[in-house]
């Protein structure tokens, strides 16, 4: 009897722990889509960007923009693009940014005729300059 719940309490504790080793690799790794357009008024001047014990790691631009999903909803994100990896968007470039719960997973730059419509209508209602 002993040995019953000893194994039922080990696989208990397994099964918690690979739940709750899921849940954390969706949170962190699992980017849903989501758009957006560098705003015609975007510095995407190259700098030099830095590790966070202070190294250099080269040039590159730390991108901080509103996105949306495909229902319109917003949502902040902030990441870092080395120009190493490829060229850096320019303004007016529309995106498509895999974003998990914690993290920007990856980026490219799309054609406007990709964007969700309920997204696109965010986007261009935020990006259109006022008359004030």
């Amino acid at each position: 009897m002993k040995k019953a719940v000893i194994v039922i309490a080990i696989l208990a504790a397994a099964v918690t722990l690979g739940v709750i080793g899921k849940q954390y690799y969706d949170n962190r790794y699992v980017g849903k889509d989501y758009y957006a357009m560098v705003p015609l008024d975007y510095d995407v001047a190259p700098e030099v960007i830095y590790s966070d014990k202070g190294e250099e790691l080269g040039q590159g631009k730390e991108y901080a923009l509103v996105v949306y999903n495909n229902k319109g909803e917003a949502k902040s994100v902030k990441w870092v693009i080395r120009t190493e990896d490829g060229g850096l968007p320019q303004r007016g470039s529309f995106l498509l940014v895999k974003a998990s719960e914690q993290i920007v997973t990856g980026w490219s730059v799309i054609k406007e005729d990709q964007i969700p419509i309920e997204a696109l209508k965010k986007i261009k209602s935020n990006n259109m300059p006022s008359d004030t």
